[in-house]
């Protein structure tokens, strides 16, 4: 998935993360390691939760249900405030699990957290405690019932990755409320709210509970589903707030029959008018997709973590079957899932969809052992994701497979990589590392390409510019001078022309995007925030290594049995483009490439319409069954085989010639590992350092 479109959000919810808003707060305090101890300001007093187990009470029942409100403190001067809509979800653990404390599922959207498990909950009586963890940053929450057990107070703090506590401490305020998904009854609306000519569909459930007025809201096309909104009851019907980023509300006023609520939409500055029409027997979905794995599991999960030599940490899991037909000398073949581009998780989540968890699945039943891991500083891994390059990201990906190499459960001959979107065009850069020289040592074994790129990246933005245009319905004389002017700023960037040339044909892209949805385009004094911002994105380093990085010289390299699959519905990496350059490397250097076009399937491999990404969410299929079985027979049956000779430069086709230096990546420069760390060598001994052991290895 390419982060090369901004797309637009009425409900603005794109994460801050926990470490931007570090930004936020004074000078860190050492923690303190007891972490079980939190102020609560608001009460005058400080929450106590036993540090001995045996010595705590058994969780109060009224924790066990629904919660929302907010972690919020004053400006610090210079600085603006803090406020985080959180909601949470409690529910107590079964007996075989009791000593790990309460289960926590907590949704704080401007994070990016959407029912996200919290870590190192505790209970003890009326008082609660859990983590949100953020990988590079960490919020602890500790709150108390009040009386009545309808509210509870307490505080947030956050830590940074070595973890000091980052002052002031926020305020936490929780009310109860009804999940209104448990209730015997619940209504549900559906309306379409337009905004700028932009079409957004979203349901609204309702209903009353014991602790009054409650409800869930939808927009599928953003993989909100089921999320819980603030209900209150008002003179002219009622007012629902959406705990997103700018907080959104809907004041509404029912209709005479009940059929239908109407009244108005705002965020920010925005308002539009809005009406809901009920939806006689409907539900609102949960977050679990058909294609989510479902127990009984025939494998192992067990959660890692990989010290890279820039030190970094990447966290992530490694499922390995309970019994394999691939096994040899009680080893399994293993591969390696590499995320497309944006900040992703080892799930890959996206719009309610997990694809890399539904890929490990299948893998795993199929005896395929599955490392995925969240890309460096996202989730609980480290490490700064905002400055790195999909050279950086493929470091990653290559210590990981160095990593699966070292563990007793995995082959070392028969390790693969499947990559998605920037993912599978960061797995070739890692098999032509992986594979240097003649005689490498456990050299990569085999690899799957899902929709990777194979143009030169400048090229294949514009070209998918052009795509979302034509699916959305945009006239050619509207988007023809926009994609012209795309296809300009792109030349120039690839050219390495400088900054001074470049912004001019960025303002000028800027203006006729801008008037494709306007009759009149501002002037120029209005849309700088909108130049500046564009001028920022295209500068980027990612960005600028990515329009200008050819991966036709790493293809040519590529010498390991190798899946290419895209679809038909494809408009972030063109079909026919892409497969046809593969087709074409193929034949000219011999590679074992294999393609495979998929009809009907979008970028995320899923049965589509339009293949628009608003259409991601939409779609109850994670990943199309007879091409993900496809995919795992393919897999099975070249790791069966696996190892394959690697191929001599004599043995290639006549007139092929290896590329030049300049295009053929070479491994980012690393900074060594401290010298506290323990090491072990590396085979090929990245950017000169030591490769770090690795954390939680057996």
């Amino acid at each position: 998935m390419f982060r090369t479109r901004l797309i637009a959000r009425v409900l603005r919810t794109l994460p801050t993360t926990l470490a931007a808003l570090l930004a936020l707060s004074a000078a860190p305090d050492r923690m303190a390691r007891a972490a079980t101890l939190a102020q609560d300001e608001a009460a005058g007093g400080v929450i106590e939760i036993g540090a001995n187990p045996e010595q705590r009470a058994p969780l109060a029942d009224a924790w066990i249900g629904a919660w929302i409100g907010e972690a919020a403190a004053p400006s610090i001067p210079g600085r603006p405030p803090i406020s985080l809509p959180v909601t949470i979800v409690v529910s107590r653990p079964s007996d075989a699990v009791a000593a790990a404390g309460p289960t926590v599922l907590m949704t704080v959207l401007p994070t990016g957290a959407i029912a996200r498990p919290a870590i190192d909950t505790v209970g003890d009586g009326k008082a609660l405690g859990f983590t949100l963890d953020g990988g590079a940053a960490r919020a602890r929450f500790a709150a108390m019932l009040s009386e009545d057990g309808l509210r509870a107070t307490g505080s947030c703090m956050l830590f940074n990755d070595k973890g000091e506590s980052m002052p002031p401490a926020l305020d936490l305020s929780l009310r109860r409320i009804d999940l209104v998904s448990e209730l015997p009854e619940q209504r549900v609306y559906s309306a379409t709210l337009d905004a700028a000519g932009q079409k957004l569909a979203m349901r609204l459930a309702l209903g009353e509970g014991k602790f009054g007025p409650t409800g869930a809201f939808e927009i599928a096309s953003q993989g909100l589903r089921d999320f819980l909104v603030d209900v209150k009851k008002t003179d002219k019907g009622l007012l629902v707030t959406i705990p997103v980023g700018t907080t959104a509300t809907l004041d509404l006023a029912p209709a005479a029959d009940g059929t239908s609520l109407e009244g108005t939409f705002a965020q920010g500055g925005f308002t539009s008018p809005i009406k809901f029409t009920l939806e006689p027997g409907v539900r609102l979905g949960t977050l679990r997709r058909p294609q989510d794995p479902v127990a009984p599991f025939p494998y192992e999960e067990r959660d890692v973590r990989i010290v890279h030599p820039a030190g970094h940490t990447l966290a992530g899991t490694l499922t390995i079957p309970a019994r394999s037909p691939l096994a040899r000398d009680g080893r399994v073949p293993a591969v390696v899932l590499v995320t497309g581009s944006g900040p992703q998780d080892r799930d890959e989540a996206l719009m309610g969809h997990r694809p890399f968890l539904v890929i490990a699945d299948a893998l795993a039943r199929a005896g395929v052992a599955v490392l995925r891991y969240d890309d460096r500083g996202v989730a609980r891994s480290s490490g700064d994701f905002g400055r790195a390059t999909t050279i950086d990201f493929a470091s990653d990906a290559d210590e990981a497979v160095e990593w699966l190499k070292d563990h007793p459960a995995v082959d070392p001959q028969r390790i693969g990589l499947i990559g998605h979107s920037e993912g599978g065009l960061m797995a070739p850069i890692v098999a032509m590392w992986q594979n240097a020289g003649d005689t490498p040592e456990n050299p990569l074994a085999f690899m799957v390409l899902l929709a990777g790129t194979a143009e030169q990246g400048g090229k294949l933005l514009t070209r998918q510019t052009k795509a979302l245009y034509d699916a959305a319905g945009v006239p050619a004389d509207k988007s023809g001078p926009a994609l012209a002017a795309h296809a300009e700023a792109m030349a120039a960037i690839a050219a390495g022309k400088p900054a001074a040339e470049i912004r001019p044909l960025v303002e000028e892209m800027v203006r006729r995007q801008v008037a494709i949805g306007s009759l009149v385009i501002p002037d120029d004094a209005t849309l700088k925030p909108t130049f500046d911002a564009a001028v920022a994105q295209v500068s980027s380093p990612w960005m600028v290594e990515f329009i200008r990085f050819d991966p036709s010289g790493v293809l040519s390299m590529i010498e390991i049995p190798t899946l290419a699959m895209c679809g038909s519905k494809d408009l972030q990496v063109d079909m026919g483009v892409n497969l046809g350059i593969l087709d074409e490397v193929a034949k000219a250097s011999g590679a074992p490439i294999t393609t495979r076009r998929l009809d009907g399937l979008n970028h995320l491999f899923q049965p589509a319409t339009t293949g628009l990404i608003e259409e991601y969410g939409t779609i109850d299929t994670t990943f199309e069954a007879k091409a993900l079985a496809d995919m795992v027979a393919w897999v099975v049956e070249t790791a069966s085989k696996a190892p394959s000779p690697q191929i001599p430069d004599a043995k290639r086709p006549a007139g092929w010639q290896r590329p030049a230096a300049e295009l053929l990546p070479s491994e980012p420069v690393v900074r060594p590992a401290p010298e506290s760390e323990a090491t072990i060598p590396s085979r090929r001994g990245v950017g000169g350092a030591s490769r770090p052991a690795a954390e939680g290895k057996p």
